[in-house]
């Protein structure tokens, strides 16, 4: 499944020799309705960064099992065969590569009377006789919903749908909605790779996709979050690797957000306290006020404010002081998320995951830590300290955390390895050579967000760090009241 990801992601860098386009085609046939929509147009990667990010993956493609000829980049479609037949009983590499043009997209629409998602696939044409045959294919297989319109041929998951898309251009098309316009206004002209959600329609495509069960983990996830209208996203390729942009416009912040934003810094110093192998660094500020979005978005898990402050008054009766109220609410400094080699990790294989967090009463911080280590023995788990590091079993002996304070510095782990490869680093992030001005690729109002450095991470995925295309991510935001922007960079051979 990684390699199939892989090569669907990097499809969009491959040098195209589809020389039949229509910027505009395919979204005029989407209905306004459409709750996501992806297309690709290979036409505008035919200059010299797109060329060289190409070339970067094609040992990625040489050494996994996907059919790639670089003499015929279309080729690396052939590794969606799976998805297309499961889909419409027909393959890219025999059905469609043959005819198709430049611009390819997908739509997603809520679901329709039956209660069944809807999608809807389009593509311009290169050659009309493949074309041809592909539609009469799908059709004689029985499902009746290919057509030649133009010059697309388009392929939809039932009639209505398929006569919606081809009633769209002289109806309401998603190319005519303001919010869709709106949101492409602020991304870039040129894109290899483009992504629009309506968040309105795919909250009626997630009431059949979500079970109920997972329906509170959304609305507190979304209450967290600004109350995103629509999202963008675009993605090309640039001299140093690959880039993607992304816009959130999104409805008024509450006042809670308004401070967390303005909270936000862009000179992180966490990372100065994180081992210079780190692969995964997320920065932040003022988790105090974090947890007060997330408190006040509970209800979707069955918990009101009210319970809340109820459970928070029996923890402080248990252990001597209320996590609200004395330990969260103090945590209104840096905080940082982070993956870090240890061996012995348990995070993900050889990784460990750990919060740092800064609190503004360090010896208090000190006194709840032992008090927490105290008091967990009488409901069952077993703690032990170790100078100051305290990890915590569950009652059936499996490890559930490891915690230790360091100063002003609260430190959660998954295990012992990677809060001990925090407290003893020798050689911070900050001396790595990929790590030194890397937030300087960013536009100079990004605040940062995510450091990544691919490495440690090809395990996860079967890979031979050293043949890797991608070696590092960076990723930095900036907001208002009105829209959220990010740029993510994806850097090749540093």
């Amino acid at each position: 499944m990684a390699v199939l990801t892989l090569a669907a992601v990097a499809a969009f860098w491959l040098l195209p020799r589809l020389l039949v386009a229509d910027g505009d085609a395919i979204v005029q046939h989407m209905p306004d309705n459409t709750a996501v929509f992806a297309e690709i147009n290979l036409l505008n990667l035919q200059d010299n960064a797109s060329r060289q990010t190409a070339a970067a993956f094609e040992d990625t493609y040489n050494n996994a099992d996907i059919p790639f000829n670089p003499a015929d980049p279309s080729t690396i479609f052939n590794g969606l065969d799976g998805a297309l037949r499961s889909l419409a009983g027909v393959t890219v590499s025999e059905d469609v590569r043959p005819w198709m043009g430049a611009n390819a997209g997908a739509g997603f629409l809520p679901p329709g009377e039956d209660g069944q998602p809807r999608w809807l696939l389009a593509a311009t044409v290169r050659d009309a006789a493949g074309a041809t045959a592909f539609i009469e294919k799908v059709n004689g297989i029985g499902q009746g919903t290919a057509v030649r319109h133009d010059n697309l041929v388009l392929l939809a998951s039932d009639p209505a749908t398929l006569a919606a898309a081809q009633a769209a251009p002289d109806d309401l098309s998603l190319a005519d909605s303001r919010r869709y316009q709106q949101t492409m206004a602020e991304l870039p002209d040129k894109r290899a790779a483009t992504l629009y959600v309506n968040m309105a329609e795919m909250d009626k495509l997630l009431a059949t996709a979500v079970s109920p069960d997972q329906e509170g983990i959304v609305q507190a996830i979304r209450g967290i979050l600004p109350a995103y209208t629509s999202l963008g996203l675009a993605a090309f390729a640039t001299d140093s690797g690959i880039q993607v942009e992304m816009v959130g416009p999104h409805g008024p912040l509450t006042e809670t957000q308004q401070a967390l934003l303005v909270a936000q810094t862009a000179v992180p110093t966490t990372d100065a306290y994180l081992p210079t192998d780190t692969a995964v660094y997320l920065p932040g500020q003022r988790l105090d006020l974090l947890w007060q979005l997330l408190k006040g978005s509970l209800d979707g898990l069955g918990y009101s404010a009210a319970d809340v402050d109820e459970a928070t008054q029996l923890f402080a009766g248990l252990f001597g002081f209320n996590p609200d109220t004395e330990l969260l609410a103090a945590l209104d400094g840096e905080f940082a998320l982070a993956l870090v080699p240890a061996a012995g990790g348990t995070a993900v294989p050889g990784l460990s995951g750990v919060l740092l967090a800064e609190h503004n009463q360090p010896d208090r911080l000190a006194d709840q830590a032992t008090s927490l280590a105290a008091g967990l023995p009488r409901l069952g788990f077993a703690t032990t300290n170790d100078n100051d590091l305290f990890q915590v079993n569950n009652p059936d002996g499996r490890p559930l955390v490891v915690y230790t304070a360091d100063g002003a510095r609260l430190i959660v782990g998954t295990d012992v390895a990677g809060v001990t490869a925090v407290t003893t680093a020798a050689n911070p992030l900050t001396t790595a050579p990929a790590y030194q001005g890397v937030w300087n690729r960013l536009p100079d109002e990004a605040r940062p967000l995510l450091f990544a450095n691919a490495a440690p991470l090809a395990g996860l995925f079967n890979l031979d760090p050293e043949t890797l295309p991608i070696t590092h991510a960076v990723m930095g935001t900036t907001s208002d009241d009105t829209i959220s922007r990010a740029t993510l960079l994806l850097i090749l051979g540093d």
